[in-house]
């Protein structure tokens, strides 16, 4: 097993996810940190807040000097911080791509280092409570699902410019991001994976950016249950519902209710579960704790305490899904996925 004390960490991408991330790794005890950027606004945002060194320039960084990488920079740069850390064998924890580029070398790669993908949601008390509820069978077979994720853009980052941000760029965009993401959980609430998939992605506001800003899918899954998913970046109101059916019953997760609702047939009564709240910081939407727990289970693996939740195969099917969805949307057709 072994020992975190010395553990160096380097975090690289010091936007909104890297600062969380160094957040994260301090809530757990971790404090030698380096991080690099190479925007120098972030640089010295980081120096101030939270006292850490900072590199200006990556070929400055000596990879014999680190045990571990958090790779935090937007999806379209992780592949080559991927290939960094497996030729340098460091452990590394990479936030939610867009790619797989990079995943090839992880599946071709047989070392022991930790190798970690984002999987925010399987740490979010709901989907826990949610995943006991529907596996004791309370509300009989999962049937069909309905969920929808949405926010209006510039809200996002409200300190930054959203048109210069990755998300409002076609290839990087939000919705891209958020289908497979969202999938993370709700896959693991329904034990099984998508098959087939139908719908569109479209741009349909005047949001000054290439990105599209509305999808629309309709899922099948391997055990049959059906669903669709909205993932959109229009609402004025953050919006995150999940509602699914069942042959006894149904649940509903309202995220910024902070509240389960779970309907009983037996019963004919709901009961609303409250949820703990959490921590948010200033202009973040999302709350930290989940945040915590998933750099928690980074370092867990690490330290040969438990087997990290998530894998690259099942991210890769994932994001399989997104890109059938974008080729349905193309062709009318629906697209069975491997």
């Amino acid at each position: 097993m072994k020992d975190l004390k010395n553990f160096k960490f380097l975090v690289i991408g010091l936007g909104s996810m890297g600062k969380r991330r160094i957040r994260n790794l301090f809530a757990n005890g971790q404090k030698d940190i380096v991080g690099f950027d190479i925007r120098q606004d972030r640089i010295n945002e980081v120096k101030k807040a939270y006292g850490i060194k900072v590199v200006e320039k990556f070929a400055d960084i000596n990879p014999k000097d680190f045990d571990a990488l958090i790779i935090s920079v937007s999806p379209e740069s992780h592949g080559d911080y991927i290939r960094f850390a497996l030729e340098n064998k460091l452990h590394f924890f990479v936030e939610h791509p867009i790619t797989t580029d990079g995943y090839q070398d992880i599946f071709e790669n047989k070392d022991d280092t930790i190798k970690a993908p984002s999987c925010t949601h399987l740490f979010q008390p709901a989907i826990k409570k949610a995943k006991e509820i529907i596996d004791s069978g309370r509300i009989g077979k999962v049937l069909a699902f309905y969920h929808h994720m949405g926010q209006y853009l510039p809200d996002w980052h409200p300190w930054e410019d959203y048109r210069d941000v990755y998300f409002s760029k076609k290839e990087t965009s939000a919705c891209r991001e958020m289908l497979p993401f969202d999938l993370i959980g709700i896959n693991h609430l329904l034990g099984s994976k998508v098959v087939e998939a139908c719908g569109s992605i479209d741009k349909v506001s005047d949001l000054d950016m290439d990105a599209d800003d509305l999808l629309l899918a309709t899922l099948k899954y391997e055990n049959n249950i059906q669903g669709n998913v909205i993932i959109e970046t229009l609402s004025r109101k953050p919006i995150f519902i999940l509602h699914i059916i069942a042959s006894k019953g149904s649940l509903e997760w309202s995220r910024y209710d902070s509240v389960l609702k779970v309907y009983d047939i037996e019963t004919n009564q709901t009961e609303n579960i409250n949820l703990d709240k959490g921590h948010a910081e200033p202009d973040y939407v999302n709350t930290e704790e989940p945040y915590v727990a998933e750099i928690k289970a980074f370092l867990d693996a690490i330290e040969g305490k438990s087997k990290y939740p998530h894998t690259f195969k099942k991210n890769e099917q994932l994001l399989n899904t997104l890109y059938a969805v974008e080729e349905s949307s193309k062709t009318g057709k629906k697209i069975s996925i491997k």
